[in-house]
């Protein structure tokens, strides 16, 4: 069996490679493939643009040379004679600058022999004095420019003498000789201030229509139309509207005519993607050119798509990979897994059955349908049952008949707001024993999923020890409050009796006790009087809880105002009342207690000249909140919570009037209706005293 699996293993796992193979191989196929479309597709733009850019300065050549041709027949077959006013009206209408961009200008110049050089000169004096042929030569014949336009930037052309330089010479008398449109080689303009490559292209004209033999031509000849071109300006204008996705070099033999192929071209690829050498013809001299793709070629058409391809298959392949090795472990960790799990499980459950049987308290779980699944030992001994007893039953077993109707309804609220919650704690709540008999119950309750389906758990306590507690203690409360109102009320009218022989003595001594007697008698009453004071309030304390009183509409703003008035402040102290303030519907003697004791302190133990007590109110969603602040000497951190204890004060009795139970009765009263109050203070600078009162 062993051996089996093993060849299975061995057999999958060799097709596991194959597929990662095969997808290698394609991989690189598509690759190479796209890589190849996107090579050639470059190439056929190359060819493309190459011939693009050969043809386009052919055509500009041959617009040139048809400007030449017109101004020929014009001069051939209108006047030989033509003056340079004429030859001016000639040039405008060609409108050079607009129709043949590139051009330097369009000029004449005639062939004159040595004997009719002074009368050639003296015909064109006439028109412009200071006309001369220029540069000196010993030669027989004579060349010179004789008209020029635009004149402006060829002024240094007129009256010069072709026959002065070989490569001038020579194209003009090639075209003489030969009737065909010939250009020179490369030279230098005389007005070109930059002393860059350019030539001259020359169209004979003679006086004379049928000429066919060489004698012919040079019997008749009269002169040259001719066109001076700056290389580079001719190649400006040429590629005017091309896209510049190539460079290239003109070379005229040995001597270069135009040249991009240089490192200072921002254009310029050292590693270009393709190039090519191809020679030109060009009106009798060879053009060789060498075009090259530039770096914007190499941009505009490089793609990602070959290496998108190859990544892609790599990153496949690896996840191929991946998977692979993932699957032929997957079995095996399957297996593992589950025998981890299984061995967790086994372990929770023995966790949580240990936890479920020593609970204190007893766990029952229920379905949807209200009957009991699960039971721990607690629960059996509350109830009285057995396990086998409740299991299967409906939870209803468990609860007092009279409210077994209304449980269901229970129930369904719960699942359809499965919040955690506890009962028991403010409401009466009882379980029912196997023998009948009831017991306080607290219960809480939480739901979960088994699967898909809902289950409750349900946790119980056995109250009555608590409730039995809470009853001795609301018991022993009680005797306590009806002994400090007894005790205080009765002490009343014996300290009332001290208090007026006291004031009696006061009356009979006045004219002859001594100082120190008066002294001590007065000290005797003060303390009378403050054990009056804490009297009332023990009797204050007591009371409260016992009365409820009348609800009614109080206006705190006004309460405020009015406990401020009957305290009676010095003229340094100042209140700030909040503008608006609620009304309250309650019933006003608590909180008119809790208003005079907070104003009251602020006033007493406020040691500044100008002292200022500030009350303020908020509303929120269930209960109110006030503040009332104060600027005195603050109380420090550590007494934060003993001011709330009875008989606490922080100055000497002698010095402040009060008992020291003020922040305690209003700590009671605001416990009583469910309030709260905080002191904040850091003991240096005023003390604020917010508390809360509910709607």
């Amino acid at each position: 069996m062993a051996e089996q699996m093993s060849k299975t293993k061995m057999v999958i796992n060799g097709y596991y490679w194959l597929v990662i193979l095969a997808s290698l191989l394609l991989t690189i196929f598509a690759w190479k493939i796209s890589d190849n479309q996107i090579q050639e597709k470059r190439s056929e733009l190359f060819k493309t643009q190459s011939a693009q850019l050969l043809d386009q300065i052919s055509e500009r050549m041959s617009h040139y040379e048809v400007a030449l041709k017109v101004g020929a027949a014009a001069i051939q077959f209108i006047s030989h004679d033509t003056h340079v006013e004429e030859w001016q009206l000639f040039s405008e209408a060609l409108n050079l600058t607009e129709t043949y961009p590139g051009i330097n200008g369009i000029g004449v110049l005639y062939f004159i022999q040595p004997n009719n050089l002074n009368e050639f000169i003296n015909a064109q004096r006439q028109y412009r004095p200071d006309f001369q042929i220029h540069p000196n030569h010993d030669k027989q014949e004579y060349w010179p420019i004789t008209y020029i336009e635009p004149l402006i930037s060829n002024e240094k052309a007129v009256g010069l003498d072709m026959a002065f330089e070989h490569n001038r010479l020579s194209a003009a008398k090639k075209s003489r000789d030969t009737g065909t449109t010939q250009i020179t080689g490369p030279i230098i303009l005389v007005q070109d201030a930059k002393k860059t490559p350019g030539f001259l292209q020359y169209v004979p004209f003679y006086d004379s229509q049928n000429i066919e033999t060489l004698e012919q031509r040079q019997q008749h000849f009269v002169g040259h139309v001719y066109a001076p071109f700056i290389m580079s300006k001719l190649i400006e204008g040429a590629l005017e509207h091309s896209s510049h996705q190539l460079v290239f070099s003109i070379v005229d033999g040995k001597d270069v005519l135009y040249d991009e192929l240089q490192s200072t071209n921002d254009n310029y690829d050292e590693n270009p993607l393709f190039q090519k050498k191809i020679i030109l013809d060009m009106y009798g001299r060879p053009w060789s050119f060498q075009i090259q793709t530039a770096s914007s070629f190499r941009v505009s058409t490089s793609s990602n798509q070959p290496l998108i391809i190859l990544i892609s298959g790599i990153v496949i392949n690896i996840m191929l990979l991946f998977l692979f090795i993932t699957l032929t472990r997957s079995q095996q960790n399957a297996i593992e897994l589950a025998k981890k799990i299984t061995r967790e499980l086994s372990i929770k459950e023995e966790y949580y059955r240990h936890i479920t049987e020593s609970a204190p308290c007893g766990i029952i779980i229920i379905n949807a349908k209200g009957e009991i699944e699960t039971v721990n030992p607690q629960t059996c001994v509350l109830f009285g049952y057995t396990e086998e007893e409740m299991i299967g039953k409906n939870i209803d077993l468990l609860i007092p008949v009279r409210y077994q109707s209304q449980h269901p309804h229970h129930r369904k609220s719960f699942t359809e707001n499965p919040s955690h919650r506890r009962m028991g704690l403010g409401r009466d709540i009882f379980g029912l024993t196997k023998k009948g008999d009831e017991f306080p119950a607290e219960i809480g309750l939480a739901q979960f999923l088994n699967g898909d389906a809902p289950k409750t758990l349900a946790t119980i306590i056995n109250m009555t020890e608590h409730v039995q507690v809470t009853e001795e203690l609301k018991r022993s409360n009680k005797e306590l409050n009806d002994f400090a109102y007894v005790a205080s009320h009765d002490l009343k009218a014996p300290l009332r009796g001290i208090m007026q022989l006291s004031a009696w003595i006061e009356e009979d001594i006045a004219d002859y006790a001594t100082e120190d007697t008066k002294s001590n008698l007065a000290l005797l009453m003060n303390r009378t009087s403050r054990l009056e004071k804490l009297l009332e309030d023990l009797l204050d304390y007591s009371r409260i809880g016992r009365k409820a009183g009348d609800i009614q509409a109080v206006d705190t703003k006004e309460l405020v105002l009015n406990v401020f008035d009957l305290q009676d402040p010095s003229d340094s102290i100042k209140l700030i009342c909040q503008e608006t303030m609620p009304v309250i519907d309650m019933v006003i003697s608590p909180f008119e207690t809790i208003i005079r004791n907070l104003i009251g302190n602020a006033i007493k133990h406020n040691n500044k000249e100008n002292g200022v007590i500030t009350v303020s109110a908020q509303e929120f969603p269930r209960y109110y909140q006030f503040s009332i602040k104060d600027n005195g000497p603050g109380i420090p951190v550590r007494y934060h919570k003993q001011i709330f204890e009875l008989f606490k004060t922080l100055q000497p009795r002698d010095e402040v009037e009060g008992s020291g139970m003020g922040l305690s009765i209003i700590k009671k009263l605001l416990d009583y209706h469910d309030g709260s109050i905080v002191v904040e203070s850091d003991g240096k600078s005023g003390t604020c005293f917010t508390f809360t009162w509910p709607k």
